[in-house]
Formats: structure tokens, sequence, C-alpha cells
């Protein structure tokens, strides 16, 4: 039985992650220094525990967006330490506790595409610059991490994932893609990727998005 990690399950999308998961282990925790620990103690095998999906889900949005003329360093700050410092210090955490080819899914958004809010696909005032950035550095930490694990040669797939608009408490009442469709698409990204299919950005869909 795969075993399916899960930051910040307490609500929303990644409630939905494991409600769609629950005959498989799923444990999660905001304390990343205890979370090798935490899920050790969840196994009567630690020797064999592995790790075979960890979705690194957890984010904030400020519920005021402001523009890179008004934005505080508090607020910019604030972002990336949750957007990028948490995913990135959590894969170092478990990096010992995953299995060969597993799969690791960083929770994006297409609001961090360089190539699609430049050329106005996509409306970054919606959310504001702060989450933008932060998102934007989570996807270039997920091309970072595919190609160093790449080189590590053990299989392990890295990659960003766009659940979409999806209608949580951070997505709003305007939103419009439902949770459970949000997270089976998820789901089913990450559970047809192969060896050798990291360092990419897709959609909820599969679809393949620019950087």
């Amino acid at each position: 039985m795969p075993v399916y990690v899960v930051t910040r399950a307490r609500t929303g999308i990644g409630l939905e992650y494991v409600r769609q998961l629950s005959q498989c282990d799923v444990s999660s925790s905001s304390s990343i220094s205890a979370l090798p620990n935490l899920l050790l103690s969840t196994t009567q095998d630690p020797q064999s525990f592995k790790i075979n999906f960890l979705i690194n889900n957890a984010g904030i949005i400020h519920s005021r967006p402001e523009t890179s003329l008004t934005m505080s360093p508090a607020a910019l700050l604030s972002h990336i330490t949750t957007n990028v410092l948490g995913p990135s210090q959590i894969l170092q955490a478990l990096l010992p506790l995953l299995a060969p080819n597993a799969v690791v899914a960083n929770i994006s958004s297409g609001i961090g595409s360089l190539a699609m809010v430049s050329d106005g696909r996509i409306d970054a005032a919606v959310t504001g610059t702060p989450y933008s950035i932060s998102k934007a550095a989570l996807n270039m930490l997920t091309v970072h991490q595919a190609q160093q694990l790449k080189a590590m040669g053990n299989g392990v797939v890295v990659v960003a994932v766009d659940p979409g608009y999806v209608k949580t408490d951070m997505g709003g009442a305007q939103a419009m893609v439902e949770v459970a469709d949000s997270a089976s698409g998820v789901l089913g990204v990450l559970g047809a990727l192969k060896e050798g299919g990291g360092g990419k950005f897709f959609s909820f869909t599969g679809e393949r998005l620019e950087w």
C-alpha cells in the first residue's frame, strides 16, 4: 500500500486529498522538525517505512492583496517563509524516508507562472504580488529539487502542480473549481508520473504548463 504525506490537511483541498486517500496511510504535521519521528511513530516497522507520495500543500495568501508598490517586507517574507521555505525544509527533513521512485508534488499556482502572468493570460492582481512572487519562487525550487534528486539516481520525481482556482477558504466564493475535482485531478496527475518526468509544471487536469 503506498504511503502519502500531505502537509496542511486540516481544511480545503488538503483535507480532500486525505479524504480521497482514506484507504492509505496518511499523515501530516506543521512541525517540520518533528515530522520524521512523527511519521515513524505511526508504523509498526520503522525500518521499512517509506513515503511514496509527498504533497507539499501548505501555503498562505493574505486576505488583502498588495502590489509591488505597496507590499510590506513582512508580507513578502511571510509568503516566502510558508510557501517556499516550508516545502524546501520538508523535503530536506523527509528525504531519508522517500521510497525509490517516490513522487514529490509542490502545490503551486498559475499565478506563479512568469510566462502566463507576463503576457496577461493570468491577472496577478487577483492574489497580490507577495503570493505571486512566492509561487514563482516555489516553481524555481521545484526545478532545482528535480535536477538535484535526478542526479542522485534514486528515481524520485519532483513536480509543481496548479490545483486550479479552488472553492476553499483561500480561493473564496468566486472560485470555479470544486475541491473534490481538483484533488482527484492532482492525485491522478501524480499517479501517472514516471521516472524522468520531474522538473515539470502541470495543471490539475494534466495539462503541461509554462514556467
